[in-house]
């Protein structure tokens, strides 16, 4: 399987989103959404749709970010249950 080109983006943001936490945790209210790209935050505010508008208007692609809200705590790794239906 080809690796996808995302990855080496998605993994910075990650890395951002680990070292920048506990600051994101003390600067910006508890529930606020944040973005990060390129290492860094790039944009936040109240509500996910807000941000969405908050990043275009700095000419950044939503898809290409990491969004957190500040103080949430989200688990290290996750599990997705996919169920088949049979009809």
């Amino acid at each position: 399987m080809k690796p996808s080109s995302a990855a080496p983006e998605r993994e910075l943001n990650r890395g951002a989103y680990v070292r920048l936490k506990d600051a994101i945790d003390r600067t910006y209210p508890h529930g606020q959404f944040v973005a990060m790209h390129d290492d860094a935050v790039v944009a936040d505010a109240v509500s996910f749709d807000e941000l969405m508008i908050a990043l275009r208007a700095k000419g950044k692609d939503p898809r290409h970010t990491l969004v957190v809200q500040a103080g949430v705590q989200y688990p290290e790794t996750g599990v997705i249950l996919i169920q088949s239906i049979m009809q």
